[in-house]
């Protein structure tokens, strides 16, 4: 049983060392292989034959974020509503447990409401 266990680990350690000195060989090979002439064009961020049209590096407006997480949260809190619901078959206590959920859901929704956070403001 030893010899058993000992031999797994070995064969283990031999994949895990055969995983990285195959990482290591395809680095080092990209490291020789690869052709290095850097010039003006290929230092700018989006290489594609046509000049840079304005500044890469503009500022994205948070609305898009706040937007995006109220929407993600929502989305999946419904998705997972569902889900349960499915599941209660008429359990009380488990009936009350989605129904505090869809309340706190409905407060969520109901406070982004309030405080304008489902306003598109321009």
């Amino acid at each position: 049983m030893a010899a058993e266990s000992t031999l797994a680990f070995l064969f283990l350690v031999g994949a895990a060392v055969a995983a990285v000195a195959f990482v290591g060989l395809v680095f080092g090979a990209n490291i020789l292989l690869s052709p290095r002439k850097p010039n003006a064009n290929k230092s700018e961020p989006y290489e594609c034959g046509m000049p840079q049209a304005g500044n890469p590096h503009v500022r994205f407006p948070l609305r898009f974020a706040s937007f995006a997480v109220l929407f993600v949260i929502f989305d999946v809190e419904s998705v997972l509503l569902f889900a349960v619901a499915t599941r209660i078959r008429g359990d009380l206590a488990g009936g009350l447990a989605l129904l505090g959920f869809a309340s706190l859901l409905a407060f969520g929704l109901l406070y982004a409401w309030r405080t304008g956070a489902l306003q598109w403001r321009s």
